[in-house]
């Protein structure tokens, strides 16, 4: 019984066995079910590194892109600014152009101009040949300057030594006039009409005056003269010795007022003859 038990246990066995090691070459063969499930299992391992990398690689190209259009925007900027600058550029170089050629017009006209202008200083200075050279003209004219400094230092001198003269002239010219008036005076009689002198002295019995002026005031002898006390005249007198710095005279009767006589201190003046 036992044999028979065995001997299917075997067969059993050996059955299980063999099925067992079917489904596993079926299972682990190249073309099997695990192969399958495995080659799926990498191609979903190596499909979701693929969309991974493409995920990495679309954000790396969007923010290239970002980056790249930022640097564009600031690249057109700055190429607009400079394309504006150098339209400004070469504005301003236009007109610095235009300047330089007005500069440059003008400067040729004031060359003619200042080359016109040393030919005739050339001509009226006196050059043996005409020129146009600034130094060689500058340095005639400074000599004529100098030359025209000392004659006119020369002028000065002759114009102080005339004007010396004239009033040298002047002071003789009066002296002259003076002396005709007092020599015109003296033939006259008269005394000079600014006299002013004091009494001295009084004899009155002899009615004698003496006064403290003489020739040194030009008192003329046999002329009259009035003694003064204030705005009265008290009498004349006819002058009869006249010395350098004193003089005498006596007094006139018929001009002495009544209850007066001459004292010490009167003043004296000139009296002049009535204008007709």
């Amino acid at each position: 019984m036992w044999k028979y038990i065995i001997i299917g246990s075997v067969v059993l066995f050996g059955t299980a066995a063999f099925i067992f090691h079917k489904n596993l070459e079926a299972l682990t063969a190249p073309s099997g079910e695990v192969a399958a499930i495995q080659t799926q299992y990498q191609d979903a391992v190596t499909k979701n590194k693929n969309i991974s990398l493409d995920k990495t690689i679309k954000a790396y190209s969007d923010m290239r892109t970002e980056w790249l259009n930022e640097r564009k925007g600031k690249a057109d900027s700055e190429k607009a600014d400079f394309d504006t600058k150098s339209q400004e550029v070469e504005e301003e170089i236009s007109q610095l152009s235009a300047r330089y050629d007005a500069i440059e017009g003008d400067f040729k006209r004031l060359r003619e101009e200042l080359d016109n202008t040393l030919l005739g200083v050339s001509k009226s200075v006196g050059l043996e040949e005409e020129s146009t050279d600034p130094e060689e003209v500058a340095s005639h004219v400074a000599e004529l300057m100098n030359e025209n400094i000392e004659l006119e230092k020369k002028v000065a001198q002759e114009e102080a030594t005339i004007t010396a003269l004239g009033s040298q002239l002047e002071d003789l010219t009066k002296k002259i006039a003076d002396a005709k008036l007092l020599q015109q005076q003296r033939q006259n009689r008269i005394s000079p009409a600014d006299l002013k002198c004091t009494v001295l002295k009084t004899d009155p019995e002899w009615n004698y005056v003496i006064l403290d002026a003489g020739i040194d005031k030009n008192i003329v002898i046999g002329s009259r003269l009035a003694v003064m006390r204030g705005d009265k005249k008290i009498c004349e007198l006819n002058m009869t010795l006249v010395e350098a710095n004193r003089s005498s005279g006596d007094v006139v009767y018929n001009t002495l007022l009544p209850g007066e006589c001459v004292k010490a201190g009167d003043t004296v003046v000139s009296v002049q003859p009535d204008k007709k």
